[in-house]
């Protein structure tokens, strides 16, 4: 129990480094995001277990969901017409339409930055999106297709 302690942390300061990592170009670690063949522009990092993180407000908007922050318990909920998201953060739960996910790995509250970063296939498939990873050489792309 508390080597899997060490690790999680290990793995949240991590996430954090690579969230202060200049971004050059896009690569394995840094990919670009497209949403409807649109190039986004949002920081996004993938972390060692392959989760790719983004900023909550960023990702939610472009899937037109509308946002609701709550400061107090670090959590984010997003809406549409269909849908419902609810995430907070550290927590490997996540709640679609009141329905419980178990999540790979929890969102993160940066307090350096002040951002809450979630995981980008997991809500964008969640509010009914088509999420397809392409590699090329080092470089990767996340493509979303909005299909609602």
């Amino acid at each position: 129990m508390k080597l899997s302690k060490s690790i999680y942390i290990l793995a949240v300061l991590m996430l954090c480094m690579l969230l202060h990592a200049p971004q050059a170009h896009a690569s394995l670690e840094q990919p670009e995001v497209y949403v409807n063949n649109e190039n986004v522009d949002m920081h996004a990092v993938v972390s060692a277990a392959g989760i790719t993180y983004v900023p909550f407000r960023t990702v939610f908007e472009k899937l037109h969901m509308n946002v609701d922050w709550d400061n107090t318990k670090k959590s984010v909920t997003a809406t549409n017409d269909h849908t419902t998201i609810t995430l907070t953060a550290y927590s490997d739960k996540a709640y679609v339409n009141g329905q419980e996910f178990d999540l790979l790995e929890p969102p993160i509250y940066n307090q350096d930055d002040q951002l809450f970063y979630v995981n980008l296939r997991f809500v964008a498939e969640a509010s009914g999106a088509q999420v397809t990873w392409i590699t090329k050489d080092d470089n990767a792309r996340i493509y979303i297709k909005i299909l609602n």
